[in-house]
């Protein structure tokens, strides 16, 4: 039998948390549910914490470290969230340039021979009638 209260959703996006001793810092949300979150993160984060999530297209909620294992914590979120909308910001578009261009510099010449060649004469005829 589980512990948890809500179901969660697995995910896997960047987010971004308000730490009182570290101040914004990047995580890594692992997973979500209406009332919490499991992420990562390489800082030395304590139980008991007050911290605020920032996910992408939601506002930022306040919540409490509830465990921490390694780099691995959950966060109780102190108002619900629907797990649903949380989801990773579409790809930027790339932005469109010109094709790359060879500096002139570089270019070949209009008169392209390559050095050392030559090009042949016609051989004189060694078969004679």
């Amino acid at each position: 039998m589980s512990k948890r209260l809500h179901e969660r959703q697995r995910r896997l996006l960047k987010a971004r948390m308000r730490h009182p001793r570290h101040g914004e810092i990047d995580i890594l949300v692992r997973d979500v549910s209406e009332r919490g979150l499991g992420g990562r993160c390489d800082l030395d984060i304590a139980v008991g914490e007050n911290v605020v999530i920032g996910l992408p297209d939601c506002a930022p909620v306040e919540g409490k470290i509830a465990w921490r294992k390694g780099q691995g914590f959950g966060v109780l979120l102190e108002t619900p969230i629907n797990p649903a909308t949380v989801k990773s910001p579409p790809p930027s578009e790339k932005p469109t340039t010109a094709p790359y261009q060879v500096p002139t510099a570089f270019r070949a010449s209009i008169d392209i021979k390559r050095p050392g060649f030559r090009t042949r004469s016609p051989a004189p005829d060694t078969k004679r009638r």
